[in-house]
């Protein structure tokens, strides 16, 4: 086929020749509809007879065949037949530009009868999807077992009777065994071979991406994508939260309330008044706000006093400070002002508070107690109740555990024809970390495990995911268990495991290093 450019025709490639055919069709039936020649009609045909063949290794007669056995089937169209007058359905698909670091993952496609071509992971939206990033996520799932950060839209493609409305996202996890979608099971459909691809334009440009306006915006947008999704999902220069909180004191008690409907710590008890610091206060006038907002009471700036000083971590989480102030007069009666967000007030002594007071809130009284100016808390290594503890305070939906399982300089990969990935699995309702890490493991006696460090991710489901990673040694002898292998660390920038759990492994191994010195 030749191509027409300025001044001169070209031969089109093997790659490119379909896309230009559907194109130059629609460019067809555009001039007919215009002008209703004859000649434009014929100009339609000869373009239709040449994408089957292309296409569809299909020649005139065979084409003929089909559509003979169409018509019979359905009804051809004749004088007598009556066509609707209304608009042809439109068919609603999302695509992923699923970013694993500096590449894209894609799907080459390989189907009997075709020329190879590649497509980005996606599908059509179901009437039960509740959003079109809700039938991203699915898609992801069914397609590729594959859990992402969050989305960014992009853009909404348009072509004859389709809209694609196209996300970008990073990968976190990716799991085949996972993988639900009925097309890979019929041999029919062909084979999805799963292929990185650097984001670049030339990269893209060089396959046969469908469809093609998707393939166009990617070649023009791909070194902008990276950074767009970055700039808009990923933290900027870490600011941290800062806390402020009021003691109340009467005697030798102290006001808590406990916690109802916020989303964090909801049925604990917690230091009332609390809030954080917001732009533009002081930290004097965030503690007379939150006086004011959470107790209906008027405290005076001269009447708080400075008392203690808290860097705080969460648990497998992000690390916050926090100011402790007391006041011990001239603040009236207290009263839960906010019901909706404070099941209750209660008064309780400083060294005896309730069992089930926020950790991070107690030890700041506590410390206020002692007449300590400053501690730390939360920063030794959390053990797998203290993790589970903070995330089912912080309403994580789905939690998972994967594991850098290590001998000597080598670490434990499952693999498949076309992926590696790290021993994980989901926790099923009311699992404990210790159990799930026990099946993760199936069961090996592998010394350990140690806490590396937490991912979020957002669930097939929607709401907050957090994959939990932990290392572990494999003694020698200890069974290796079916699918799995050894890979030597030094061979970990060729693997094929997501760039994310590269992260964890090489986490795992510098820790491993720091504990041998």
């Amino acid at each position: 086929m030749r191509v027409e450019v300025p001044g001169a025709y070209r031969t089109a490639g093997a790659g490119e020749r379909v896309a230009l055919l559907q194109r130059k069709l629609l460019e067809e039936t555009g001039e007919y509809l215009g002008e209703g020649t004859p000649e434009e009609l014929a100009g339609i045909l000869e373009v239709v007879y040449a994408l089957a063949a292309e296409r569809h290794g299909l020649g005139r007669e065979d084409l003929e065949s089909v559509r003979a056995a169409r018509a019979a089937a359905r009804g051809g169209l004749t004088r007598d037949t009556v066509l609707r007058d209304e608009p042809p359905p439109v068919r609603h698909s999302v695509r992923a530009v699923l970013l694993d670091g500096d590449d894209l993952v894609l799907f080459r496609r390989v189907r009997p009868g075709r020329a190879p071509y590649w497509i980005t992971p996606g599908g059509r939206i179901e009437p039960g999807d509740a959003s079109p990033e809700a039938a991203l996520r699915r898609e992801l799932d069914e397609e590729l077992g594959a859990t992402t950060g969050p989305v960014l839209p992009l853009v909404t493609l348009g072509e004859p009777g389709a809209r694609y409305s196209v996300f970008a996202c990073r990968l976190r996890s990716l799991d085949l065994s996972r993988r639900t979608g009925p097309e890979f099971d019929d041999p029919a459909a062909g084979t999805h071979e799963i292929r990185r691809v650097p984001c670049t334009p030339e990269a893209i440009r060089a396959v046969d991406l469908v469809p093609e306006a998707l393939a166009g915006f990617l070649a023009a947008n791909a070194a902008a994508i990276p950074a767009l999704l970055d700039a808009a999902t990923a933290p900027g220069r870490y600011r941290p939260v800062v806390d402020v909180h009021l003691l109340l004191v009467d005697g030798e008690k102290v006001l808590l309330g406990r916690r109802r409907d916020t989303g964090y710590a909801d049925g604990e008890w917690h230091i009332m008044p609390s809030g954080h610091l917001e732009e533009g206060e002081s930290v004097l006038d965030t503690a007379v706000r939150e006086a004011r907002e959470e107790l209906g009471v008027r405290v005076s700036p001269a009447d708080i006093e400075p008392a203690h000083v808290m860097h705080h971590r969460n648990a497998g989480g992000t690390a916050r400070i926090g100011l402790f102030f007391v006041c011990r007069r001239g603040y009236g009666t207290p009263v839960n002002a906010e019901p909706h967000k404070c099941a209750e007030l209660g008064w309780f002594p400083a060294d005896a508070l309730p069992p089930d007071t926020v950790p991070y809130a107690a030890a700041g009284v506590r410390a206020v107690a002692e007449g300590r100016g400053f501690s730390l808390h939360g920063w030794h290594t959390p053990s797998p109740a203290e993790l589970r503890a903070e995330a089912a305070r912080a309403g994580y939906g789905e939690l998972a555990v994967a594991v850098v399982a290590r001998r000597g300089d080598a670490v434990l990969v499952l693999s498949d024809a076309e992926t590696d990935r790290l021993p994980s699995r989901l926790l099923a309702p009311g699992e404990s970390l210790e159990a799930a890490l026990e099946k993760a493991l199936e069961k090996a006696p592998y010394a350990g495990p140690r806490f590396v460090r937490a991912e979020d991710y957002v669930p097939v489901t929607g709401g907050q995911g957090r994959r939990f990673y932990f290392a572990a040694e494999i003694p020698e002898g200890a069974p290796i268990p079916p699918l799995a292998r050894l890979l030597p660390a030094a061979a970990l920038a060729e693997a094929r495991l997501p760039v994310a759990e590269r992260h964890a492994v090489r986490d795992a191994l510098a820790g491993d290093m720091r504990a041998r010195r």
